[in-house]
């Protein structure tokens, strides 16, 4: 598989981490644990062929869609099922700023896979002929950069105090305590995980612990471990049973069990023993994912 990755310029660099562009020249018969990162995502098929998701491996029904889709921040894995040929692209946003660019709030969108013909309607549709008719990777960019500028209509800009607690803390995500940004921010418990969770989707508590699971993704995927106990001590974890508790949580299986598709993809876990999707969701269907009791 061909992978392109792209950061577009300034204004679009404030909201998006990166776009990205993808051409598989086989069919995908696997099925992925698509895991947290605390972001939106949009995918793009460039192509007709219809995909499948579900909540779980033991979820049976699968939902279907086409052309595009919104990936709301997920509170935990979600299974993509086998992939056609063809290319594929998307957007990987900054955390609380999706919803700026996307034109929802965001938490309408936590937990969630909205078809982009739902969201922007016809705008959606036509876009996905304009991206198939683009051909090359800085072509497709291009595209997608035009309509997600039309969408900027005037500077969104996050709260300064969750902006604040959206930076990478010195000590470690494992390390920082909820209760002292909060108490820095100069708000209440309450008002603060409000305007945290309006902005970023997640409640604060639940963003630091995916932060520190991404952080154990890099250490497995970069092969810096090599004892668990360690691993787990190093990051803030009670002890390696703590780690391995929040790894199948965040998941869907263990940290030995974990296999990455590659060294730039840590968030794509191979699953194994995938049953074929049965998708009586229905077509662009959208429906909570995994862990949808909004914790």
């Amino acid at each position: 598989m061909t992978m392109v990755r792209y950061r577009p310029p300034a204004p679009l660099d404030s909201y998006i981490e990166w776009m990205w562009w993808s051409q598989r020249d086989v069919q995908q018969l696997y099925c992925e644990h698509m895991l947290p990162s605390a972001s939106a995502q949009v995918i793009f098929a460039l192509h007709d062929e219809p995909l499948t998701w579900r909540k779980n491996l033991t979820d049976k029904t699968s939902a279907v869609w086409t052309r595009g889709v919104v990936h709301g921040p997920q509170w935990s894995y979600f299974v993509s099922g086998p992939k056609p040929r063809g290319a594929a692209a998307g957007v990987s946003f900054r955390p609380g700023t999706a919803g700026a660019v996307l034109g929802v709030p965001i938490t309408e969108l936590t937990d969630l896979h909205i078809s982009i013909d739902a969201l922007w309607g016809a705008r959606g549709r036509s876009m996905h002929q304009r991206l198939v008719d683009a051909h090359e990777p800085m072509a497709v960019f291009g595209v997608i950069e035009q309509e997600l500028l039309s969408r900027l209509t005037r500077p969104r800009l996050i709260h300064p105090a969750i902006a604040h607690a959206l930076v990478d803390p010195v000590q470690g995500w494992g390390f920082t305590r909820i209760s002292g940004v909060q108490r820095q921010a100069g708000y209440s418990p309450k008002h603060f995980t409000a305007l945290f969770r309006g902005a970023v989707g997640l409640t604060p508590k639940h963003y630091y612990r995916v932060k520190r699971f991404g952080t154990v993704l890099q250490a497995l995927t970069g092969g810096e471990c090599s004892n668990l106990a360690e691993l787990a001590a190093s990051l803030g974890y009670s002890d390696q049973s703590h780690l391995t508790r929040e790894f199948r949580e965040f998941a869907g299986v263990t940290p030995t069990q974990y296999r990455p598709r590659g060294p730039d993809s840590s968030l794509h876990h191979l699953a194994t023993g995938c049953p074929p999707p049965d998708p009586r969701g229905g077509k662009n269907s959208s429906i909570p994912a995994a862990g949808d009791g909004r914790r």
